[in-house]
């Protein structure tokens, strides 16, 4: 009996830490593609990134739905570009969606941003009015954040 407890945590522990405990969602709802950058507080071991065909509603960018929403086939995965071992950059198409979620950390990131003439914009942070965004929250550590045009 104990020895089954034991089991059963050890196998949910490891559920646990290794799905990803914060995801960032960002959608780009401009008539231009956005090169973004993304730097890390540790070395990056994220290869591609899941990316989506449409702007998908938030309510479908909650944890288990988007399970559902990506079994009906309208995302795939992306190649990063590695800069160094603690950033990449990644194009976000017109009216697509992309979901960063590179490691275990709580907030692994240390700058999200996009350049928008020659303003630095920054994802999840107070920026210039220039840089015209709204963010959300779902359930479990889910942030969006939408580029408006």
């Amino acid at each position: 009996m104990k020895g089954n407890i034991l089991k059963i945590l050890a196998v949910s522990g490891c559920v646990i830490s290794c799905s990803p405990a914060h995801t960032l969602f960002v959608k780009n709802n401009t008539n231009e593609r956005l090169d973004f950058f993304v730097e890390l507080k540790e070395k990056s071991q994220v290869k591609e990134l899941l990316i989506c065909k449409e702007l998908v509603p938030d309510e479908k960018l909650e944890s288990k739905a988007f399970i559902n929403y990506y079994k009906e086939g309208k995302c795939y995965h992306q190649a990063i570009n590695a800069i160094n071992n603690k950033s990449y950059k990644f194009t976000l198409p017109v009216n697509y969606t992309i979901n960063i979620a590179p490691n275990n950390s709580v907030y692994p990131f240390k700058a999200i941003y996009y350049m928008r003439g020659d303003i630095k914009c920054f994802i999840n942070m107070g920026t210039s009015a220039d840089c015209r965004q709204k963010t959300s929250q779902q359930p479990g550590l889910v942030n969006i954040t939408e580029i408006l045009e």
